[in-house]
């Protein structure tokens, strides 16, 4: 996502300093996500929550309490409904404020301990939580353009709606990891664990690696080497769960490597 892009858009119709917060904590949560730092996810969620809030608030014609302790984003929200129906638009209203407050039910009721034995449920809470938090910048951003470029907000909303990691960027469908000085190697891992869990044919997966910059030889040579990390049917690769566990492990070191 295009922090640069998308502010442009929102400041059309939001508050520019609650706009600077609400993407500055999506991208925290997304970061966490790929770091499996789940009770971190719900963290950032909540504040991204806030700030969304807040700019509602704005926009709305509500005052923001300057006392945090008088602020709270659940009752705020509720209140959202019983502005002017006439003079703003229920996506503002209605739309956006309750996948804000399913949100916020999540990361505020949710226990942080749980049986040994069960399914942990921040990691379930943060694979439901992460597409929301998308989905409710993308209709920000899709609020703000009305009457504005159209192509390029559709555009910013695809990338904001489809792309999980920040490492990863879809062009005309072709993938690319948009990290500098991989090897291909990890080039055609990082692809693999992108897909999943579709499958990839050799060839693509190949020609994917050389879009990267490496030549053929060494692309194919990469992910031949791949062989014991992947299920192949018929030259179509599914990376296994060896294979999910080193990409897990190289995201976390790029991740590391980001915030150092």
């Amino acid at each position: 996502m295009s922090e640069k892009q998308a502010k442009a858009l929102l400041i059309g119709k939001f508050e520019a300093r609650h706009v600077d917060a609400s993407l500055k904590h999506i991208v925290a949560a997304t970061e966490k996500f790929i770091a499996e730092d789940w009770d971190g996810v719900a963290l950032k969620a909540g504040k991204f929550v806030e700030a969304v809030t807040k700019a509602l608030m704005v926009h709305c014609g509500k005052t923001v309490p300057t006392n945090a302790r008088h602020f709270k984003a659940g009752v705020e929200l509720k209140q959202l409904e019983q502005t002017n129906s006439t003079a703003f638009s229920d996506v503002v209203r209605i739309l956006i404020p309750k996948a804000c407050i399913f949100i916020y039910e999540i990361v505020n009721n949710r226990g942080g301990r749980h049986d040994a034995g069960e399914i942990d449920a921040n990691e379930m809470d943060a694979k439901i939580v992460l597409p929301v938090l998308q989905w409710i910048l993308a209709e920000m951003v899709r609020f703000a353009s009305v009457g504005g470029d159209t192509t390029a907000a559709a555009a910013l909303i695809d990338e904001i709606t489809n792309k999980v990691y920040p490492y990863f960027e879809k062009i005309d469908g072709r993938t690319y990891v948009s990290v500098n000085g991989l090897g291909a190697p990890d080039v055609a891992l990082l692809l693999l664990y992108e897909a999943y869990p579709k499958r990839i044919t050799r060839k693509t997966l190949v020609d994917a690696v050389v879009r990267h910059g490496h030549k053929d030889g060494a692309a194919s040579m990469a992910v031949s080497r791949l062989n014991t990390f992947v299920d192949e049917d018929n030259g179509n690769f599914k990376l296994r769960a060896p294979g999910r566990d080193k990409a897990a492990v190289l995201l976390k070191k790029l991740h590391d490597q980001r915030a150092a």
